[in-house]
């Protein structure tokens, strides 16, 4: 079994809020999918950066609580650094207002951020067995994975 492969299957069924939902309306489980799938695809295709300018940095309130709950402390951790990199008088309210600061970030911020994805492209912890075992855990939210 491909877990990997299962996660992206889920990624793109009926069984996640992912784009059917607003991420507020979403259960605590599916906001832990969404939550994780959109830093990962955003940090991997652009950085950080790139996740704080686009829609899903409506998920940067939420992210590090979503590796806790996966068990994933050391990557929780990266995702509440580069918050406070990013925004260090605190996360704006809103995705709109999330994104139109990062669109000024300063070199530095950049820089510090840039050296963040390095760390998060690390991956201190397996994530797709971690989101794998967690979304198995909530079929109730999920259905049945495999």
């Amino acid at each position: 079994m491909d877990k990997n492969q299962e996660l992206i299957m889920l990624s793109a069924s009926d069984r996640t809020a992912l784009g059917r939902q607003e991420f507020s309306e979403q259960s605590t489980p599916q906001k832990v999918f969404s939550a994780i799938w959109a830093v990962e695809a955003e940090v991997n295709n652009g950085g950080f950066s790139q996740y704080f300018r686009n829609s899903s940095c409506e998920t940067a309130g939420f992210v590090a609580d979503a590796f806790e709950m996966i068990q994933a402390p050391s990557t929780a951790e990266i995702c509440r650094r580069a918050v406070k990199i990013a925004f260090p008088n605190g996360l704006p309210s809103s995705p709109g207002e999330i994104s139109a600061e990062a669109e000024n970030f300063t070199s530095e911020v950049e820089d510090n951020l840039t050296d963040l994805d390095q760390e998060f492209y690390a991956y201190p912890h397996n994530l797709t067995d971690l989101l794998y075992a967690y979304v198995s855990a909530h079929p109730d939210d999920f259905g049945p994975v495999c």
